[in-house]
C-alpha cells in the first residue's frame, strides 16, 4: 500500500512539473491533446477486446468456421464530435469480413452529426451562416457541404421526433398552440401541457394559423400517435383566430375548453379605441383576469363591456367575441401562478421568442420548396427543451386544476 502511495506520489509531480510555466491556452491544449490519446487508445482497447471474443486469444486452436485475424486497416472513429484516424484490427469469418459491434459504435455517424448540429445552434450568433459552417468544417477536416448535410440529417431527426414521437407515455391535461413566422414561412406548434404541468413540443406543421385543415391535419396525426388526456375535458390556449378555434372544435368537439388569451384580447381591443384609452383598457383587463370568483369575473367582464361601448362599437363587439372564453380558468377555479400561466400563450410564445435567438442570423434560407425552416425551428426548440425548458408555475394547483377538468364528462375517448 505505501509503496502505490509513493509511485501515484511521483506521478503527480511528474504532471506537476509538466504544467508548471505553461500560459493557460497551452495547458488546455495539452490537456484535450492527451484525452484524444486516451480515447483513442481505448478505442483501439475495445477493439481488441472484440477480436479476442470473436478469434479468441492469438495463436490459440479454432475450430472450423471460426473467426480469424486478417491484418489491419486505417479507419475513422467520432470522438468529441470529430474524426480520428486509427489502425483497426481486421475479421474474416466464414461469410466475408465480420465488423466488431465496438467498431459500429466508434463510427457512428449520428454521433458526428448530433455535435454538428450543437456547433451550428450555438454558433448561429455570428454574422453569416456561411462563415459558421467553414469555421467548423475546418476543425473536423470535412467539406462544407458535408457539415451542411449532417446538420440537415440531425434536423430532420429533430422534426420526425415531434411530429411522429409515440405520445401514449404521457398523459395530458391542455394543449396551446399558436404560429410563428421565419423567413416568409408560417409554421403552426402545438405544445402539450401533462398532467405533471411539463411542456412538451408535440407537433410542428407549415402553412397559415387562419388555415382550420393544416391545423385540423396536425391536432388529428396527435391522436394517432397516441394522444390521451388526463380529465374528461382538455384546456385549450388560444390567441383568437377562428381559424385554430375551428379545428379544436373539429377534433375534440365540446371536450375542449378554450381559454383565450387575454393579452391577445388587449392588443386586439387597443387598435378599435383611442390610444389614451389604453393604460385604463389595461387595468381593467389586468383586474378582470387577477379577481378569483367566476361571478365577479362576469360582473367586471359586463362592466368592461359598458365601459368600451361607450367608446366604440367595434370594440365592445371584439370582446363579445372573446366573451366567457376569457373567464374559463375563473370557471374552473384556478387561481395565482398557475392562471397567470395558463391565461395567455406566452408559455408558447416565449418559446419562439427563444426560437427566433438562435436562428435571428441565419441568411441563407432556402426556397420555400425546402423544409429547412421547420427543421431549424425543430432543432432550436428541442434544444431548448433539453436544458431550459421547465415546468409551469403553480404546481401547488395541479390537482385542483385535474379535478376541476374532470368533473362533467363521462367519457374522454376520442376515435382518429
Amino acid at each position: 500500500m505505501k509503496k502505490q502511495t509513493t509511485e501515484e506520489s511521483v506521478d503527480q509531480e511528474k504532471i506537476v512539473g509538466i504544467f508548471s510555466g505553461l500560459d493557460p491556452e497551452s495547458i488546455q491544449l495539452l490537456f484535450e491533446q492527451r484525452a484524444r490519446r486516451a480515447a483513442l487508445a481505448l478505442g483501439v482497447e475495445l477493439l481488441e477486446s472484440d477480436v479476442e471474443i470473436l478469434c479468441g486469444a492469438r495463436y490459440s486452436k479454432k475450430g472450423a468456421g471460426d473467426c480469424y485475424r486478417y491484418g489491419t486497416e486505417q479507419t475513422s472513429v467520432v470522438i468529441g464530435g470529430a474524426r480520428y484516424q486509427l489502425d483497426r484490427p481486421r475479421i474474416r469469418g466464414s461469410e466475408g469480413e465480420v465488423y466488431p459491434k465496438t467498431l459500429r459504435k466508434l463510427r457512428e455517424q449520428d454521433l458526428l452529426d448530433e455535435e454538428m448540429k450543437r456547433r451550428m445552434l450555438l454558433g448561429v450568433s455570428t454574422r453569416n451562416y456561411e462563415q459558421v459552417i467553414e469555421g467548423y468544417s475546418d476543425k473536423v477536416g470535412v467539406s462544407k457541404s458535408s457539415v451542411s448535410r449532417a446538420f440537415k440529417r440531425a434536423s430532420q431527426k429533430d422534426l420526425d421526433f415531434i411530429n411522429h414521437g409515440e405520445l401514449s407515455e404521457y398523459t395530458f391535461i391542455g394543449l396551446a398552440i399558436d404560429g410563428i413566422e421565419i423567413a416568409g414561412r408560417v409554421v403552426v406548434a402545438v405544445l402539450g401541457i401533462t398532467s405533471e404541468l411539463e411542456k412538451l413540443p408535440i407537433g410542428l406543421i407549415e402553412g397559415d394559423t387562419e388555415n382550420s385543415e393544416v391545423v385540423q391535419d396536425l391536432l388529428t396525426s396527435l391522436i394517432e400517435r397516441g394522444f390521451r388526456f388526463h380529465c374528461n375535458y382538455l384546456l385549450c390556449l388560444l390567441d383568437g383566430s377562428k381559424a385554430l378555434r375551428k379545428a379544436v372544435r373539429s377534433v375534440f368537439g365540446d371536450v375542449a375548453l378554450v381559454q383565450r388569451c387575454w393579452l391577445h384580447k388587449l392588443r386586439n381591443l387597443q387598435a378599435y379605441i383611442p390610444k389614451g384609452y389604453h393604460k385604463t383598457l389595461l387595468w381593467r383587463m389586468k383586474k378582470l383576469m387577477g379577481l378569483s370568483s367566476f361571478q365577479e369575473a362576469q360582473r367586471e367582464l359586463a362592466a368592461l363591456r359598458k365601459w368600451l361601448l361607450a367608446i366604440s362599437h367595434s370594440a365592445a363587439n371584439s370582446l363579445d367575441e372573446a366573451g366567457e372564453e376569457l373567464l374559463t380558468l375563473h370557471k374552473l377555479g384556478i387561481t395565482g401562478e398557475l392562471r397567470k400561466s395558463l391565461s395567455s400563450t406566452n408559455i408558447i410564445e416565449s418559446l419562439f421568442s427563444v426560437v427566433r435567438d438562435k436562428i435571428a442570423k441565419v441568411k441563407n434560407w432556402k426556397s420555400k420548396k425546402s423544409a429547412q425552416t421547420i427543421r431549424w425551428i425543430a432543432s432550436a426548440v428541442l434544444d431548448h427543451k433539453k436544458n431550459k425548458m421547465r415546468k409551469l408555475r403553480g404546481i401547488n394547483q395541479k390537482n385542483k386544476l385535474i379535478q376541476a377538468l374532470g368533473e362533467k364528462l363521462e367519457n374522454n375517448s376520442i376515435s382518429a
